[in-house]
């Protein structure tokens, strides 16, 4: 007999099969949205994976929606009471304006042409809005658990000199770039509290419009 997709234990396939949830994550971006934009923010998670972000946003009363190319990724957000969308983010099926927040977390390394993928999370926010976005940093190549090359799907890893030009030429003006480094358990995350000053795993950008005031 074949697994049944929708069950919550059913473990995923392809792509998604090799993501690493963390929750620390998730949680910590929720609290930076609500700080700037309060509880009743919209989010739209561009490349949304298996969904936990959004989950976890759902239950804390947020507005926030899925959008993911991967077809995988269905049965697990309706196991979980994820709502999404499987689309292109490139071509995003909303108007122009509709969010608060656009997340994009470890997608912007997976593509091509990354500007016309900022643009296109640009062109969904409100004026007011903030852009989330998390990139692999150069360094990120020469960690052994997480390298950026164990994922055969990725592109190009991003300087932080890289992602300021990313932003600024997607009409965003950056309000931080802060790199981090995560653990599998006590003592890497805090080994990972003293690399990230030196040697980040990954940059988390935080970025609104250049024409918002």
């Amino acid at each position: 007999m074949s697994p049944d997709p929708t069950d919550p234990s059913h473990k995923p396939t392809g792509p998604l099969t090799y993501i690493r949830e963390h929750p620390e994550l998730d949680r910590a971006d929720l609290k930076i949205i609500s700080q700037r934009l309060g509880s009743s923010a919209s989010i739209l998670d561009l490349g949304a994976g298996r969904g936990g972000f959004v989950r976890e946003a759902r239950e804390r009363g947020l507005r926030a929606w899925a959008l993911d190319i991967e077809a995988s990724a269905i049965p697990i957000w309706c196991a979980s009471g994820v709502r999404g969308l499987l689309a292109d983010a490139f071509a995003p099926p909303f108007q122009d304006r509709s969010f608060d927040v656009v997340r994009l977390k470890e997608l912007i390394e997976h593509v091509e042409d990354p500007l016309s993928l900022v643009k296109s999370a640009v062109r969904l926010m409100r004026r007011d809005g903030l852009l989330v976005a998390h990139v692999p940093s150069p360094w990120s190549q020469l960690y052994p658990a997480g390298n950026f090359w164990d994922d055969y799907t990725h592109v190009r890893p991003f300087s932080r000199l890289g992602l300021l030009r990313l932003m600024e030429d997607s009409g965003m003006r950056v309000l931080s770039t802060e790199g981090y480094v995560l653990g599998r358990n006590v003592f890497e995350s805090a080994l990972g509290k003293a690399l990230s000053r030196v040697l980040p795993h990954t940059y988390r950008v935080l970025a609104e419009m250049a024409c918002a005031e």
